[in-house]
């Protein structure tokens, strides 16, 4: 299938264009992430989160009373779009209690809410000790994927495309972290798996792309280093742009038809879908040409 014809498009001669956008788009992200921040999920703060359905309207109000009436003055009560109410307890560091506070929310709104029906949907518990090792383990996770790109990119192409890709990854993932601190995204485990699911599509584009450019550098002797890019980049253009929209269309179907937290993690692969391959694009093959201009190969020389 061929999307988009023969292009001959100046994406390398442009590049400081597409540096600047890139570098807006990041700075605002790390803006974003230090000054508003995440809100994260039970899985990193640890503590409990019960998400509550009532059979009919129910104002936040006197869930907060009921709340009050337990000894729970300092829960976190937020109603979402289908008019759920979702709870969350900081953790019991001296009980232990976490996984006990469903049961006395149960008991609290059968008192407070007598002629209402209700249903506790969600329950998680996590402990302040299980939270902090998840944190680091989700760090360690990502950390040990970024080297394993950078020496598996490196061995095969060249430490600058190894270099580029990780450059990129970073990029994709800042701006990605950006958009979910600035739609206010709940930071869990499925959004991690989410951007970890990212930095590996991200990866394959850029593979795919450094891998014409080998080859066109093979074959092309009199052209020069940023020429050969620029043409690779154009032949791989209908491939990218394809593989990006058919699963953009998937993403989007999740985002819009799937529930609360599948749509968590589908705003994340749709965000990361765009800007990987924007990044596959105009990112990765302007950095390895950046590279080769400023410190050029023996062979290019």
């Amino acid at each position: 299938m061929k999307l988009i014809g023969n292009t001959n498009i100046q994406f390398v001669n442009n590049r400081k264009i597409f540096f600047i956008i890139s570098l807006l788009l990041v700075l605002a992200s790390v803006l974003l992430i230090v000054f508003k921040g995440f809100r994260y999920g039970v899985d990193f703060t640890g503590g409990g989160l019960v998400q509550v359905h009532f059979s009919q309207p129910v104002r936040i109000d006197a869930v907060r009373s009921a709340l009050a009436a337990m000894g729970e003055t300092g829960a976190s009560i937020q109603e979402t779009e289908t008019g759920d109410f979702l709870i969350r307890v900081k953790p019991k560091d001296k009980t232990g209690d976490e996984s006990g506070f469903s049961t006395r929310l149960r008991q609290q709104f059968a008192v407070s809410f007598p002629n209402i029906t209700f249903e506790i949907v969600r329950d998680e518990a996590v402990g302040p000790r299980i939270s902090k090792e998840l944190q680091s383990k989700v760090l360690l996770a990502i950390l040990i994927g970024i080297i394993g790109i950078l020496i598996y990119v490196s061995f095969r192409f060249d430490f600058r495309f190894g270099t580029g890709a990780v450059l990129a990854l970073i990029h994709d993932t800042l701006i990605v972290l950006g958009f979910c601190s600035l739609f206010d995204k709940e930071i869990t485990t499925t959004l991690i798996a989410a951007i970890l699911t990212v930095i590996g599509y991200s990866v394959n584009d850029s593979i795919v792309i450094s891998d014409r450019i080998r080859e066109d550098t093979r074959k092309i002797r009199k052209e020069s280093f940023a020429e050969v890019a620029n043409l690779a980049i154009n032949q791989t253009l209908n491939r990218t742009v394809i593989t990006g929209l058919t699963t953009l269309f998937v993403t989007i179907a999740l985002l819009i038809l799937a529930t609360a937290e599948i749509r968590d993690f589908a705003f994340v692969m749709t965000v990361g879908i765009i800007f990987g391959t924007y990044s596959s694009i105009f990112i990765v093959a302007n950095l390895v040409v950046e590279a080769e201009q400023r410190f050029p190969t023996r062979r290019r020389r």
